[in-house]
Formats: C-alpha cells, structure tokens, sequence
C-alpha cells in the first residue's frame, strides 16, 4: 500500500551537511561530554529518551494545542476556526505543506470526533506534528472506520452507548483536526496553562483531555519551544529535526541540565545566539552548523557552572579516539550504541 502521501518536500530549516570526518568528530565530542557526565550522575540514557520522547510527543503537537487552547477561551476565534480551519489557523501563524486544506470537527457531550486516514497516513503535520506509528498500521486504519468503539477502548477510552461516533478520514486534498472538549474545572486555567493539558492523541480523537492525567510541561520545555529568531530550534513540519543522532543527544543533555536546575534555560540561550551570531560572520563552506553552535555554547556553560572543565572534556575526547585508533572497534564506555559506531 502506497504511502506517497506522507513524503516531506522541504524543510523549515536547511543546513550545510557535515563531512562525514566532521560528523564523526562531533559525535565523539558529545559521547565524550555523555560519558563524563553520567559518571556524574547528572545524567543517564533512560533519562535522555525520556526527554527526547516528551518531546516528540508533546513539542510536535504544540501548535495544535494551542489552536484548542484559543477556541477554548476566544468564542470568535472558536467560530472562524470551525468555519474554516485553514484561514484560523494560519491566523497563529501555522500552515503549509501538509496542512493547505485544514478541517477542525468539535467534540461534543454528544458526538465524538475521531480521524484516521485509510488508504495510508495522511495527517496535519502543521498543526500535529508527524504521524504517530500507530496512526499509520494496519490494523487502526483497518479497524477504526467500522468498528470505532471497540478501538477507542484499546486506548483506555470508554464512550457511553448514547454518544455517536463520527469517523473522518483524511486524504491528500483534506486533513482534519479534532477540537477537544474543555474539560470542567479549567475555567481559572491560563492560555498557556490550558496548552500544557492538550494532548495529540485529544486531537486526533482516540483521547479526551483529562488534566489530571498530564502533569504542566516542565518549565524548560516550554522555554525551549518558544525559542524564536537565530535560536529557533530547526524543525520539520513542527518536530524536531536531527540530521544525525549526535544532534539529538546534544540538544537532551542541555535540557536535562536544565531540567535539573544546574542553569536557567535563559543562560543557555543567551550562549546559543552568540554562537549563532559568530557563526553567521563565517564563509559559508565553513560555517558551522545550528548543532556544532548549540555544542560550543552548552561547553561554555557547562565550564562556567564549573560542571565539566573543558580541559576533562577534551582530555575524555583524545582518549576516546586513541581508544579508537588502537582497538578499531565499538567506543569502550559503553554508552548508546548509535549507528555507525565501527571504527
């Protein structure tokens, strides 16, 4: 079954490819600072995916949620926007590929709303992020259209017999969008409070909103997200876009500090666009890219807070590549076993 649909013609964010020397250089650059500061215990690989996970499934989605958490509060915004889903959200600055012809159905106290594409996985990228995997198997796409409350339960959700279930499917020319119902007892919640409960699975339908089931994002999450101008983090159809796994763990390790109070979101940042800046004076062909920039500016801070000297940070790098040129094979300490890993 074709999937020609889902494929992504551009990017947000373009970059200078690193040669394949460079590449492996950074890599080892962040296995070093990885290593060093697990011995630390300041992090760890579970604690890594974790935020690395928060973030596919909730900064993905975060513009849809707050799409909702408009119409919650706006009746007029809430008007437009069932009236012609395009024209409202694009109002917040959202659209584009994936997103030209935008529905948004309402779930009621009567009927619920759920969406699925069934030919293959066509999905509001602008609004929801990427498709979850589950959005594009076979057996949800297969299942859900005829048989929708025997799927809502699989998800934990238990409709009453007198709620109606509608099933839109979306397809090349129409995607389409659930607008949630507001929970009760969220009338004295803020914007961006009501955003922080919105969940992608509300959105597609296959959940309700249920705040107590969501804790507040963490207060760097929604720092991090809302970073705009030279420090606007490189994105593809509003996820998160890593050209290599180096990148990925670079950008959960200065989180996770974060995270942990050992500096203020707002620190980093700062580092960030000045190395963003001084970047942009350089020629182009050696330029260097939005990651190596996040890498020298999270090393600074990280010898400033006085975590990790950058004198141990080096020292670890030309041990780890001695080790390599020596033994030609796996790195030793055993961290992630990211691809490529052969010496």
């Amino acid at each position: 079954m074709s999937d020609a649909h889902e494929h992504d013609t551009g990017a947000a964010f373009q970059q200078r490819q690193l040669t394949p020397d460079r590449n492996r250089e950074r890599e080892i650059q962040v296995k070093a600072i990885e290593a060093l500061l697990a011995e630390k215990n300041f992090v760890s690989t579970a604690l890594l995916d974790t935020v690395l996970d928060s973030y596919e499934n909730d900064i993905g989605p975060l513009n849809g949620c707050r799409v909702v958490a408009r119409a919650w509060t706006d009746p007029a915004y809430k008007a437009r926007l069932l009236e012609n889903g395009t024209a409202a959200i694009a109002e917040l600055g959202f659209g584009g590929l994936q997103g030209e012809h935008l529905v948004v159905v309402e779930n009621t106290p009567r009927t619920h709303n759920v969406i699925v594409c069934a030919l293959c996985s066509c999905y509001p990228w602008p609004v929801l992020g990427l498709p979850p995997f589950w959005y594009k198997s076979q057996s949800y796409r297969s299942r859900v259209t005829g048989r929708p409350r025997e799927v809502l339960r699989e998800f934990g959700l238990e409709l009453d017999e007198n709620i109606q279930i509608q099933v839109w499917n979306s397809t090349f020319q129409t995607r389409y969008m659930i607008l949630p119902e507001r929970p009760s007892g969220t009338e004295q919640m803020t914007l961006d409070e009501l955003v922080s409960i919105v969940t992608r699975d509300a959105m597609i339908g296959v959940a309700r909103v249920e705040p107590e089931k969501k804790q507040p994002s963490g207060l760097s999450q929604r720092q991090v997200s809302d970073m705009q101008g030279p420090a606007a983090l490189p994105r593809r159809s509003g996820e998160l876009q890593f050209q290599d796994p180096w990148e990925g763990i670079a950008f959960a390790l200065a989180v996770a500090l974060c995270e942990q109070g050992l500096y203020a979101w707002s620190e980093f940042q700062e580092g960030l666009i000045a190395e963003v800046a001084s970047a942009d004076r350089q020629a182009p062909e050696t330029r260097p890219t939005y990651y190596e920039s996040w890498m020298a500016a999270f090393e600074k801070l990280l010898d400033a807070k006085n975590i990790l000297a950058q004198t141990a940070i080096n020292r670890h790098v030309r041990q780890i590549k001695q080790s390599l040129s020596l033994r030609r094979t796996r790195l030793p300490f055993g961290i992630r076993p990211w691809p490529d890993d052969e010496g």
